[in-house]
């Protein structure tokens, strides 16, 4: 007996189950944008020409921020949304192929977020109320994600690494390296960081744009503090490899070439901590890092 294909509307919250809270987030958005205009049809009703429509739907409402190019991400989106929708329905049975894989994705152009310098750096920290400084330090100590910051715990301390486990996009879980300042500070029983939400880390944000002239004309956000620090990891090391490693990226960014390139471990990323921010680290092995530094003399 054929299994009954549910309609798009139905078949939505299917696709949802299992992704990390932003990524839920940002396609239940795009996905009921898909709804309201093909909600009550069959999902294997559904073409090629309808989700293209979609993006282009969808790029043309996108708000046009100062870091948005043409609201090309929102198409980008729509269409990775309709693709997990597809995918979804397919490991269900209820389809053999994804229409949306045909979509072309918008080409990405190149970003215009730069590293901040140290004076912008110091125009926020400036901005902000003292009890937030902490906030600030550990985003750049760290080049954590939001998720990062959002979901660190005590528990999540090993200080006698002196380091925090940081779990962010996707539920990866990173080991990274900080401060034995910020260590203290994080062990403090009441320390504020734990305490910090979505919507107070936003409300920050917005107190800044206020605040701080060219904050709002680049759009500063958690993630320019993680850009600074991991573009000054790059600048300092020379190292792109281990500016990944200290980032948590994957190397297939890297292409074909990721096949002979030797993974970075947590003992090389407090090495390029200390670089970076001085001091020294308990876990910091300048061996295998410097070495690629001194090759490229």
């Amino acid at each position: 007996m054929r299994r009954r294909v549910p309609s798009v509307e139905e078949a939505i919250p299917r696709a949802l189950v299992g992704l990390a809270p932003r990524s839920r987030d940002l396609y239940a958005y795009y996905l009921q944008l898909l709804a309201e205009r093909h909600g009550h049809r069959k999902i294997d009703q559904l073409a090629v020409s309808d989700i293209t429509e979609l993006g282009v739907w969808a790029q043309a409402m996108a708000i046009r921020r100062s870091t948005s190019v043409n609201g090309a991400s929102a198409r980008e989106h729509a269409i990775a949304a309709c693709r997990r929708l597809f995918d979804t329905a397919i490991a269900d049975g209820h389809l053999l192929h994804n229409p949306a894989r045909a979509v072309h994705k918008p080409p990405r152009r190149d970003s215009r977020r730069t590293a901040l310098t140290d004076d912008q750096v110091a125009d926020v920290f400036n901005a902000v109320r003292d009890e937030e400084t902490g906030l600030l330090r550990l985003l750049l100590e760290t080049a954590c994600r939001r998720e990062g910051l959002l979901n660190l715990t005590p528990e999540k301390l090993h200080p006698a690494r002196q380091t925090v486990l940081l779990d962010e996009k996707g539920s990866t879980v990173r080991e990274q390296p900080v401060s034995q300042l910020m260590m203290e500070y994080l062990l403090q029983p009441s320390c504020p960081i734990y305490s910090w939400t979505r919507r107070r880390l936003d409300g920050l944000w917005e107190r800044v744009h206020r605040n701080v002239a060219w904050a709002d004309e680049v759009g500063l956000s958690t993630h320019w503090f993680r850009h600074t620090t991991i573009t000054n990891v790059e600048r300092v090391t020379r190292s792109p490899v281990l500016a990944a490693a200290f980032a948590g990226h994957r190397l297939n960014k890297f292409g074909a070439t990721a096949t002979y390139i030797a993974p970075y471990g947590v003992t090389d990323v407090a090495w390029a901590f200390t670089q970076v921010f001085g001091g020294t680290h308990p876990l910091a092995r300048p061996t295998n890092a410097l070495s690629e530094v001194e090759a490229s003399d």
